[in-house]
């Protein structure tokens, strides 16, 4: 408002050159930037002042006053400005307020997902990490009983505790792993064999409690079975298909596992781990790869997310299926290397 007055001010220096000639001649371009600038109000101020500034200059030269038609045209433009810079300051403002609203909403969107990816990582590496650790206490468990009896073999013992270490560096390596995940996003693949990592997982996964009365049956192909893979991140796929399958057939009548791998076309393996449990409802079998949704009471519902995101950065899938004789399948494939394709 104040630059718009100071231009139509500056038209009484040149009262002596102007005289009664153009009294509005800066009152237009002043009432437009007082409109454009400050709003409604400002362009008002501005319009009565070069009225009066009009007036002045038509007194100080001897001329006839504006009548009332002519102040009435000037206050009706004036006024016209103004509302259209009070529309225009309005229409800034709300655009200020949504785009405040909208960085704000930004701002916790970006907060929920940060804490929601925190929370995931919590989640994997507890349910990762729970797999070594429960095969720690198991091994340490069956030594602790080795030790207890009359006759010791220090040879098993000296066995169960190597494991034990195993897999105290196992649960170190998974931690890297993670760590690893976040700083890069990547995964380091190398060459491995299929048929190798699903039995040292096998073992894992079945201490002596959980394999007590459960059968186990291999059917793979070592011949063409060299695949692709992180060798940590796929046993712990593994580690979570067998302690899942287990933990479905408990109380069944027949509690057999049965583990395939086969290369199938085009370029990748398979592999399987089927039960003999209840199997798992058409409705939940949709939903079971979701975050957050679980087949078992109690369940985290986070194993089988965290393990499709795992073969899914490997390029592979993951999938189930109902036995025909009851129980399921739950398959995944990874890449073969490319000696074998």
């Amino acid at each position: 408002m104040a630059l718009g007055g100071l231009i139509v001010l500056s038209r009484v220096p040149l009262q002596d050159s102007l005289g009664a000639n153009t009294p509005f001649l800066l009152g237009w371009p002043g009432m437009i930037l007082a409109a454009f600038l400050g709003g409604f109000w400002p362009a008002i101020v501005i319009t009565v002042l070069s009225i009066a500034v009009a007036q002045w200059a038509l007194n100080a030269a001897g001329a006839a006053p504006l009548g009332p038609g002519a102040i009435a045209i000037y206050a009706a433009f004036g006024l016209l400005f103004a509302a259209a810079g009070g529309m225009r300051k309005r229409g800034l403002r709300r655009a200020k307020i949504a785009a405040d609203r909208l960085a704000d909403i930004q701002s916790r969107m970006i907060q929920v997902s940060r804490l929601n990816a925190v929370g995931e990582m919590a989640g994997s590496l507890a349910h990762e990490l729970n797999q070594p650790l429960t095969a720690i206490a198991n091994y340490l468990n069956a030594a602790e009983q080795l030790l207890g009896r009359d006759e010791v073999s220090p040879a098993r013992v000296s066995e169960l505790v190597r494991k034990a270490a195993d897999q105290a560096v196992r649960a170190g390596q998974i931690v890297a792993r993670v760590r690893a995940s976040v700083d890069r996003g990547e995964i380091a693949t190398a060459e491995e064999s299929a048929s190798g990592m699903v039995q040292e997982a096998v073992e894992v996964a079945l201490g002596a409690d959980v394999r007590d009365g459960l059968t186990v049956r291999y059917d793979v192909d070592r011949g063409d079975d060299r695949v692709m893979a992180d060798r940590i991140q796929v046993q712990q796929v593994m580690l979570n298909l067998v302690r899942n399958a287990a933990e479905a057939m408990e109380g069944c009548p027949s509690r057999e596992l049965q583990i395939v791998t086969r290369a199938i076309d085009p370029g990748f393996v398979q592999i399987s781990v089927a039960d003999t449990g209840p199997g798992v409802s058409p409705e939940l079998s949709d939903r079971l790869f979701q975050p957050f949704v679980s087949g078992k009471v109690g369940g985290m519902g986070v194993g089988l997310s965290i393990s499709r995101s795992i073969i899914e950065a490997h390029g592979g899938r993951m999938w189930v299926e109902g036995n025909a004789d009851g129980g399921a399948t739950f398959n995944f494939t990874l890449k073969r290397s490319q000696a074998e394709v």
